[in-house]
């Protein structure tokens, strides 16, 4: 059965996962979930897999995965691939997905959702926007002494630190208030690594992969 991925558009979480699909070469179906309407609302068939009402979710091998990560480190155990090559890489890719889900997935995710929805009071933005630069800046430091978040070979680690920052390959997104076209000047390292990224076989920018299909679940 051809594994199904309930997803949207503008969430990174979801481009995440899709991402890593892309990249192990696995067919999948894009189920587009409206995350624009309350929970209780969205289709049944979406609610009566997640488990926490939140997207993605991603059906494979007769089993119903939740929580990006999570579904990232199945799927590199599941492939043997974009993961580590002995125990000690993959716990520290592992670390790099602990770190990203404390870090980026709070931080640049409101920093970019906060500046799409324009509710955010200014302060709680401004506080988004500090962590999410000293993220940056973190991810700026590794990136200057390897290719990749954990070493010299891409793993899940970079699919998920990548997920948010791609969205800003659009000239129009900023991401912590700072204009894609100014990250050469303080980020240069992590923008020739977000290159490298899209350059992969079967990668693709968030755009260009939720392209044509329908919002209805």
């Amino acid at each position: 059965m051809t594994p199904i991925l309930y997803c949207h558009p503008d969430s990174g979480f979801s481009y995440k996962v899709a991402l890593a699909l892309r990249l192990l070469g696995i067919e999948f179906e894009q189920r587009q979930v409206n995350i624009r309407i309350p929970r209780d609302q969205r289709s049944q068939e979406f609610r009566d897999l997640a488990v926490h009402g939140e997207i993605p979710v991603l059906r494979i091998d007769g089993l119903v995965l939740c929580q990006s990560n999570v579904i990232l480190d199945y799927l590199a155990v599941r492939e043997s691939r974009l993961d580590g090559a002995d125990l000690e890489h993959r716990l520290h890719v592992r670390e790099w997905l602990a770190w990203e889900a404390n870090r980026i997935s709070l931080n640049l995710a409101h920093s970019r959702y906060g500046r799409q929805i324009g509710h955010y009071d200014p302060a709680v933005l401004a506080w988004y926007d500090r962590r999410s630069i000293a993220d940056l800046d973190r991810l700026q430091a590794q990136l200057s002494q390897t290719a990749w978040l954990a070493g010299a070979e891409p793993t899940i680690a970079d699919v998920a630190c990548s997920g948010y920052l791609l969205y800003a390959i659009e000239p129009w997104a900023d991401v912590a208030g700072f204009p894609r076209r100014l990250w050469s000047e303080r980020w240069p390292a992590v923008d020739a690594w977000l290159e490298r990224l899209l350059a992969l076989p079967g990668a693709q920018s968030p755009q260009a992969l939720f392209a044509g299909h329908e919002i209805r679940y």
